[in-house]
Parts: C-alpha cells; structure tokens; sequence
C-alpha cells in the first residue's frame, strides 16, 4: 500500500506542493481571497469574460429558458438545441465539416485518441504537449513518440522511422506554458508527406490569436483549410470566451465516431443548455466587437513595451502568456508570495507541470487590465 504521508512529505520538502486559493469574488483583472484584493495576472480569462455584464444578463435569460442542468448525457437526454446550434456555429466560423461540443478539454484530447485507438496507430506528440494530449495517448491502446520541443526536423526523422500503420501529429497551437505558436504550415507539410493525420489543440488561440479580422481569432484564422491539412481541431470555451467545456472540429465522419466511440463524451452529463447557449452568446460577441481584441493586444504590447524598459529577461512570446524562467521550485514560490504581499497574483509554475530545473514565473494578459495594473506589475518584476 502506498505511504500517502510520506508522499505528501517528500512534495512539500521538494517545494512542488499545490494548494488552492478559495477565490470569494468572480473571475475578473481585480480578485478577492481571504478578504484581500489582488490584482489578477493568473487567469486564462484572456478577453475578461467571465464577468461580462451583458453575458450575465444573457445567462439568466438562458437559465429561465433552459433551467439549470442537462440532466443527462448526450446520447440520453441531454442534448439540447442550444448543444446543436453552437455546433453549427463553431462549423460555420472555423470552415470544417461539423463539430462536437464537450465538457473540458482534458476529456476531448482523450476521448478523440481514445476513440481511434487500435493496435498499429502512432502519436506522434511534441514534448512541450499540455498534460491532457500526452495523457491522451497514454490511455488508449496507441504507440507514444515524442519529439524535441518545436524541432520539426526531428520531429519528420521520427515519423520515417515510424511503420505504424495510421500515424498521427498531435501537437498544442500555442504552448501553455511559454506562449510559443507552432508552425502549423510546417507541420502540415510533414503530415502530407507522410501520409500522417494532424490533430491541433487550440485551448490557448481560440478566441485570442488574430489574424483575418473577418472571422473567428483562432491560430487558424487566417489560414486555407483547402491547402492546411488539419484533420482534428480542438479548442476550449473556459479561458478567452469565458464560459465553461470545449469542442472538437473535423470531419463528420470523424465526429460521428466519437459520438459512437469517444467514452469521456458518451458517459458524461451534457454541458448545461444555459452554459451553452451563453457561449454562443459570447461567440458572436467577440465577433461583432473587435474592440475586445484589439484591447487585449494593446495590453501585450504595452506590456512588452515596459519590459524591454526596465530591462526584465523574459521569455519571448507575442501571446497573453508571458514567462519568466526562474529554474528553481523554491524561488519561484518566493517572488510567488512576495507578489502576493504587493496585492500581486501570478503564477508559479513548477515540476511536473514544467520539467525539473524550469520552473518559472507565469504571466497572463487580460483585455480588461489597465495600464496602472501592468505597469505595477512590471515595477514588482523589476524590484525582485
């Protein structure tokens, strides 16, 4: 039997102990815990949603028109119009042939490998994956391989080796931890040409990574799906749009295996009709205000802009996700609870979620931040 105890020990002795923060006001740039106000630099709030006056208006409309919970799963009872109209949507904007709408990211990564997985299938899987993808492959019956951090070189050695019969490219859009993109044209062509199917979570893009201000920001916006071989696309409704699940885009064949197949999406309780149909909401308000958009990047740019002034070594991103590698758990919780002390709350991101001796220091950019915040922000990153 294992010794929990000494488990617990051995994580706060190494100083990669968790513990969470009860948050007591809504998600926004300014946070209350235990009493005190913090400005907020720790959310994926990207757009600054999640406390929109009129989505939370349009939410209670929804409660009274929907009630409060699905009731059951989708293959039961609990998919509603709502689920089949923002479907429709998300097909419609991103320029893929039908959509499936889920309960979390984690469970579409998943539930998608899991759904394919046969004996003779390759993952083919970018070391810098969020935890979610290389789970994916882990629990299903399919054939891991990693390749070095946005190395597509060793990434095409790999996949010619490979005589796995289905090969698969999984790889994060934009990499939750550093704000790096991949090049989805580059790897687009390694799949072409080597027959590979391409899967894309998009959890940190979607709603955020401009590009044709005609449609949907996302990392593929401004790309031609007719040229781009992109066969599974995923993306998140939790972070830049404010509301809650996740989504898969791809073919209909595709989607209509994973509503056969896909176990995470068969056995769990549909989302909320209220929850989806504020989504949709919020989806067509981020398409009809561009300003929501263009503040948040005014805010990155100002921002980086302040850095390079106060000569703070920061890792290059032009995404909300901003980090500074610190390389050790026990000092990036100490500018962690220093910045607290300021009324400051970032990220101290540390082994596993990054690998030992990168631990480092997150930032995440909000259109709702002002200038004051960001400029007291980098006055703290400074004095530390």
């Amino acid at each position: 039997m294992s010794d929990f105890k000494k488990i617990i020990s051995n994580l706060k002795k190494s100083k990669n102990y968790r513990r969470r923060i009860p948050v007591e006001s809504p998600q926004d740039t300014v946070i209350q815990v235990s009493g005190k106000v913090f400005n907020n630099f720790s959310s994926n709030n990207y757009l600054n949603l999640s406390n929109n006056r009129k989505l939370k208006a349009k939410l209670k409309n929804n409660i009274n028109n929907y009630g409060i919970g699905s009731g059951a799963s989708p293959l039961i009872s609990g998919y509603s119009k709502a689920h089949e109209n923002l479907e429709k949507r998300i097909t419609e904007l991103l320029g893929f042939e039908s959509t499936l709408v889920t309960n979390s990211g984690y469970l579409t990564n998943v539930g998608l490998v899991n759904a394919i997985s046969e004996n003779g299938v390759s993952v083919f899987q970018d070391k810098g994956n969020h935890n979610s993808i290389i789970e994916s492959s882990r629990l299903s019956n399919t054939k891991l391989i990693r390749y070095k951090h946005l190395d597509y070189n060793d990434l095409e050695l790999k996949i010619k080796k490979d005589k796995s019969i289905v090969k698969i490219i999984f790889t994060d859009t934009i990499f939750s931890m550093t704000g790096e993109k991949a090049d989805l044209s580059k790897i687009s062509a390694i799949a072409k040409k080597n027959k590979s199917l391409l899967f894309v979570d998009d959890a940190h893009g979607f709603g955020v990574i401009r590009g044709n201000d005609k449609k949907f920001p996302s990392s593929i916006n401004d790309l031609n799906l007719n040229k781009i071989k992109i066969d599974a696309y995923v993306g998140t409704f939790g972070k830049a749009v404010g509301t809650f699940g996740a989504f898969v885009s791809s073919s209909r064949e595709l989607v209509d295996i994973l509503v056969q197949r896909s176990k995470p999406y068969i056995y769990s309780t549909a989302v909320p009709p209220a929850i989806v149909q504020t989504t949709l909401d919020s989806i067509n308000m981020i398409m009809d205000d561009k300003k929501i958009i263009e503040n948040l990047y005014h805010n990155i740019t100002y921002f980086k802009k302040l850095v390079r002034e106060f000569k703070i070594n920061i890792n290059y991103s032009d995404t909300p996700i901003q980090t500074i590698t610190i390389g050790n758990p026990k000092d990036v919780m100490k500018i962690y609870k220093k910045a607290k002390e300021s009324n400051i709350l970032i990220q101290g991101i540390r082994y596993p979620t990054v690998p030992k001796n990168h631990d480092l220091i997150r930032i995440n950019l909000t259109s709702g931040h002002t200038k004051k915040q960001i400029q007291s922000l980098v006055e703290f990153l400074h004095k530390i």
